[in-house]
């Protein structure tokens, strides 16, 4: 084997790489949009969300007959609750988004029974995972 054909050989074999890295590009980009989108949205509720969230421990203070408000000791506290808030609540809305761009990169190289497995296992998992948070908080 010459030089030439082992240069030849990394040249072929580097385009799928460079498209692999593109498509990855592209998918990442989706993502990051998508949570930004839902970092936003949460952004614009952060005060229902706090509330629907604490309401449990309000409702346990208020029994003892203690006040139940948020406090904040220095100055910038409300404003990183409610970052915080919306940094989760835009993963957790975005989540099934990214989790469908990351599967279409990852089955770009399955082959149709590989494809047909990983598609079987996945409803097999959400299914248990579904089940076991019903009868996890239905007893």
């Amino acid at each position: 084997m010459s030089q030439t054909d082992t240069h030849d050989d990394i040249e072929d074999s580097s385009a799928p790489l460079i498209e692999h890295l593109t498509e990855l590009r592209d998918r990442l980009i989706r993502s990051v949009l998508a949570f930004i989108v839902g970092m936003v949205i949460c952004f614009t509720v952060w005060n229902p969300i706090f509330n629907f969230l604490t309401q449990p421990l309000c409702d346990a203070r208020g029994a003892m007959g203690d006040d139940c408000g948020l406090i904040l000791i220095k100055l910038q506290e409300g404003f990183f609750v409610a970052i915080s808030i919306s940094l989760l609540g835009g993963l957790v809305l975005s989540f099934p988004f990214i989790s469908y761009q990351l599967w279409r990169f990852v089955a770009l190289d399955f082959t149709s029974p590989k494809r047909a497995r990983s598609c079987r296992s996945l409803w097999r998992r959400r299914s248990c995972f579904f089940w076991a948070h019903r009868l996890r908080f239905t007893s």
